[in-house]
């Protein structure tokens, strides 16, 4: 798998070199989050600026509120669509390489794996990988910073709005920082330089919980599973809606993972977090070591990072939940106890 930047532009450029319409979409994940709506906006400027096209925005079930926010304060007037428009040249996937993560249209896009671009940062890769034109899964802290770093190299301005977007990409999946790294840092840097409001975006990424997420958050917490394994408590639950935000929720509470299950009609929604500490001393990564496991059992795909996972899948939420539970359970005992 090659993972270099500068050379999925020059994939992108074999593929519109064979087209006589350059017809190109640019597509991310569900509820695009900030992240997914940075690394979309800046490969629609790539492709448009160095390939002469004018890319499609593909938003499968639109933009997360927060998502919604920036590009009311940041882009007056930006036309995505829901779902293709007939056929494409190229399909440029960002911020994602599971079929699952894109409902509908990763069906599609996985039809015409041959005309696909992906850029991602989530492991492991999902199912999108597979037949690809080109791939570019890179373990980067956002998405946007392998888009960012192309742009910057290929030597294109970014304008104040794009910029600010940029930013709260980064910001959003980094947890403003919590999570960083030197070129994290430097990216920042320069799109601070352009002239980037830093109090104005991360006034815009502050959001109060619904009435909704509150509720989710309470049931998580009174439907928890406690398990113990040494020192570290694995809590695990079940609801509706707002899994991952219910997992943060039982992390505050004095979790070292969170594990919540939802969906319906036998399709599930897995939400998976953990603390820095607990990463740190067990060397346990959720995307890379558990959710393969979940893979490997289940019908459905996920990937994730470090502290933060997700899974899609078919199944039953309790024998789900119980099935994660004693997994992860499980390669604790293997990682710190066995070898310890």
């Amino acid at each position: 798998m090659k993972k270099d930047n500068v050379d999925f532009l020059a994939a992108i450029g074999k593929i519109l070199a064979n087209a006589y319409f350059r017809r190109v979409a640019v597509v991310t994940h569900i509820n695009a989050d900030p992240d997914a709506l940075a690394s979309a906006l800046l490969a629609k400027l790539l492709v448009d600026r160095l390939y002469g096209a004018d890319a499609d925005l593909i938003f499968p079930e639109g933009l997360s509120s927060v998502s919604k926010r920036l590009a009311e304060r940041f882009l007056s007037g930006m036309e995505f669509l829901e779902n293709f428009v007939g056929n494409y040249d190229l399909y440029l996937v960002v911020d994602s390489s599971s079929s699952s993560a894109l409902r509908e249209v990763g069906e599609k896009v996985l039809s015409y794996a041959s005309r696909a671009v992906i850029i991602d940062h989530h492991f492991p890769p999902g199912d999108l990988v597979q037949g690809a034109a080109y791939v570019c899964v890179r373990r980067e802290l956002a998405c946007t910073n392998i888009l960012l770093e192309a742009v910057f190299k290929a030597g294109i301005d970014l304008d104040r709005g794009l910029a600010s977007i940029s930013l709260a990409g980064i910001l959003y999946d980094t947890g403003r920082f919590q999570r960083a790294d030197p070129k994290t840092f430097m990216l920042s840097s320069k799109l601070l330089e352009i002239g980037v409001d830093y109090e104005e975006v991360v006034g815009l990424l502050q959001e109060p919980m619904s009435l909704s997420e509150r509720v989710a958050r309470l049931k998580a917490a009174s439907r928890c599973l406690i398990i113990r394994v040494g020192d570290y408590i694995i809590c695990g639950s079940h609801v509706s809606s707002h899994e991952a935000s219910a997992a943060r929720g039982l992390l505050s509470l004095g979790a070292d993972v969170a594990v919540v299950v939802g969906g319906k009609r036998g399709e599930i929604r897995v939400s998976f977090r953990s603390t820095q500490e607990f990463y740190r001393n067990t060397g346990i990564s959720l995307g890379r070591d558990i959710v393969p496991l979940l893979s490997d059992i289940m019908e459905g795909s996920g990937g994730g990072h470090a502290t933060a996972a997700g899974f899609n899948g078919v199944g039953d939420v309790q024998k789900t939940l119980q099935l994660i539970l004693r997994l992860l359970s499980s390669e604790i005992y293997r990682r710190v106890f066995r070898h310890g």
